[in-house]
């Protein structure tokens, strides 16, 4: 009776800590949602209040008409990115790490190791001689230059993601496969990837996050109005030279928190298996 009630005790405390947590996490997104709902006079007012005294959504209607409505462009230019990287990082990711997994390459480990490895360079140390590769080769303001930025940083995470997912498949269904006459390529895409798509889901969340979120890369190479990206172009709209608009730039932070946390619900039952496939065998 006193190790249950000792057991009771800990998990109420337990949940005690994750309700706090859980309410700190949410109080900066709550901040911002009530900042985007208030007029500019009682943003700045002193002592500041979390319910809007004065509630409005201009801040929603005047961002997508401001400049011509060039948000609507640079949410176009972000969606048109992300999505071409994930389907690269996804569909290329899966074809290597199924390769480092299933197949016999000459200096596999090796090879993996290398790739492990470029996960430990950071990004602004290949700034400099990334952005002179860019630009001689006549790439600087188009997509095709930042997806490929993209898909060479994010790849090296799905390859050790999916190759995991692979490992966890029995070798047995590959070889029977064989067997019946089934070409590497049948087995790659009949067999094996229908079987890794938590996997899949939690790279695509990943490359999705990563690239709807991105602001240095795209604010070196694609400086140019038409090629902003929503977080580039929310940023030269909200903030000028005499100030910050913050109903306008809390706006559209949250229009553009939406589409990930919409991603997330729509594959949050795949991301955790995801995320522990082939820990355990």
């Amino acid at each position: 009776m006193k190790a249950i009630l000792v057991e009771l005790k800990n998990s109420k405390f337990t949940y005690l800590i994750n309700i706090i947590v859980t309410i700190l996490f949410l109080l900066p997104f709550l901040w911002i949602v009530s900042t985007s709902l208030k007029i500019p006079s009682d943003i700045t007012k002193y002592p500041p209040s979390w319910i809007p005294e004065n509630l409005t959504f201009d801040n929603y209607s005047n961002i997508f008409t401001l400049e011509g409505g060039r948000f609507i462009t640079f949410l176009a230019n972000s969606a048109i990115l992300t999505i071409c990287t994930v389907v690269a990082v996804t569909f290329i990711g899966a074809l290597g790490a199924y390769g480092f997994s299933k197949l016999n390459i000459p200096f596999k480990n090796i090879l993996l190791l290398l790739i492990m490895i470029t996960l430990m360079i950071p990004f602004h140390g290949l700034l400099i001689p990334l952005f002179s590769i860019i630009n001689n080769l006549n790439l600087m303001n188009t997509h095709l230059a930042l997806v490929l930025i993209y898909v060479t940083f994010q790849l090296p995470f799905a390859i050790f993601m999916l190759k995991n997912s692979f490992d966890a498949i029995p070798s047995s269904l590959r070889e029977a496969a064989m067997i019946d006459g089934a070409s590497e390529f049948q087995n790659f895409f009949r067999i094996s990837l229908p079987l890794i798509w938590p996997g899949l889901a939690t790279v695509a969340i990943f490359s999705a996050y990563t690239t709807w979120n991105d602001f240095l890369i795209a604010l070196v190479f694609a400086n140019a109005n038409d090629m902003r990206t929503l977080n580039v172009g929310l940023t030269n709209l909200a903030v000028g030279q005499y100030g910050t608009d913050w109903g306008l730039l809390s706006s559209g932070a949250i229009i553009g928190f939406l589409p990930i946390i919409i991603l997330f619900l729509f594959l949050q039952r795949y991301f955790i298996t995801g995320l522990t496939s082939g820990s355990v065998k």
